[in-house]
């Protein structure tokens, strides 16, 4: 019965608004080549900075250079359309996903539920349910 209703939520959330949202965010971006060439150039950079700071012997100069592209590419995507709404998409469903994971966790008595001044002890509940 609970991986029924586990799927049912993940049918749930595959409807909702914002899982669409974030859905047509990417298709959009993985239609345009040239965004999606930046994005690769970014998360090589990226990486190329992650490693050269992991690397006690790594040339300063050339790491400097690789943070100052890094951002470079950064404040470019940033200033794109498609970029900045598949982010705000991303956002929005993250931010849904703690409200399930909250209720979730509200409703097993664990801490974090975010029910509008339900603290989990259904003592003084007047009807939510938990």
């Amino acid at each position: 019965m609970v991986i029924e209703k586990a799927r049912e939520l993940g049918l749930a959330l595959s409807e909702s608004v914002e899982f669409k949202r974030l859905n047509d965010a990417r298709t959009a971006i993985d239609a345009d080549n040239a965004l999606t060439d930046m994005i690769d150039s970014f998360t090589n950079k990226r990486q190329e900075v992650i490693e050269a700071l992991s690397d006690e012997d790594a040339d300063r100069a050339l790491l400097s250079a690789a943070s100052r592209e890094m951002e470079r590419l950064q404040a470019i995507l940033l200033e794109n359309s498609l970029f900045k709404e598949m982010l705000d998409a991303q956002n929005d469903f993250q931010s849904l996903m703690s409200r399930v994971n909250s209720e979730i966790a509200a409703c097993i008595g664990m801490e974090g539920g975010d029910n509008e001044g339900c603290g989990g002890s259904c003592a003084t509940c007047g009807g939510c349910k938990h």
